[in-house]
């Protein structure tokens, strides 16, 4: 438990050794979701605006989940974690304390974006605090797994950032992040479930129209076996690096 807690709070201090890294996790996210509203509200209703401009937000909560994960990739690229497998320590709590690490980082950015959009700049969107807040915690997971799929297969942590920012502008637009699915093809339409920001976006538009607790689980539930999939996959990637270096 205590090299856990060393691990995770050494992540953090990785994480927001620069000043510029609280901007990023903390203001861009609300900055970004401002800009995409006030645009879209010039010719759509602010429900439609708010939950589209929310679609922006996902995109960035996928990239920072691989920016606080990648710090695994800086670690092996200096060394440390060479040292880390012949201590002691288990990697495998080295990779939980990243983990936890990167979800409290992500679940502040939450709580900081939903606060505002709730109470500071409130928009008619047909959400409220808790179930918004709800939806994106959980997205959270999801989020956390990609980021240690893309680091998995990645060389280098620019590489697995880079990567990464490809991945999820494709499938934020595949998944109706940026745009409803409805405005796609029928064929584009049943490729978008293959897509966790399919589901995310589901589970809003779930609660805008007031469906049963039971419809938005299960898609709450799809988001988390994506995110338990991608962590397994990321495990076994890793297992058989391991054993062919």
């Amino acid at each position: 438990m205590n090299r856990f807690s060393l691990f995770f709070r050494n992540f953090l201090a990785c994480t927001f050794h620069r000043k510029l890294a609280y901007v990023l996790h903390f203001a861009l996210p609300i900055v970004s979701f401002l800009a995409m509203f006030l645009l879209l509200r010039v010719g759509e209703s602010a429900a439609f605006a708010g939950t589209q401009a929310i679609g922006l937000v996902i995109y960035f909560t996928m990239v920072q989940a691989v920016i606080v994960v990648s710090q695994i990739l800086r670690d092996r690229e200096q060394g440390i974690q060479r040292r880390i497998n012949v201590s002691p320590a288990s990697p495998a709590v080295y990779v939980a304390g990243n983990g936890a690490a990167a979800l409290l980082v992500l679940s502040g950015q939450v709580l900081a974006f939903v606060g505002f959009v709730s109470f500071i700049f409130p928009v008619d969107s047909g959400l409220g605090f808790w179930p918004l807040l709800a939806i994106l915690l959980i997205f959270n997971i999801t989020a956390v797994g990609f980021g240690f799929l893309i680091c998995a297969v990645a060389d280098s942590s620019s590489g697995a950032i880079m990567a990464a920012n490809v991945v999820v502008l494709f499938s934020s637009l595949m998944g109706g992040a940026f745009f409803p699915v409805e405005f796609m093809g029928y064929n584009l339409r049943r490729l978008a479930i293959a897509f966790p920001q399919y589901w995310v976006m589901k589970a809003i538009h779930q609660v805008q129209a007031g469906l049963p607790p039971a419809e938005c689980g299960l898609s709450l539930l799809i988001l988390l076996l994506f995110g338990l999939l991608f962590l397994v996959a990321q495990g076994v990637i890793r297992r058989r690096s391991t054993s062919l270096a």
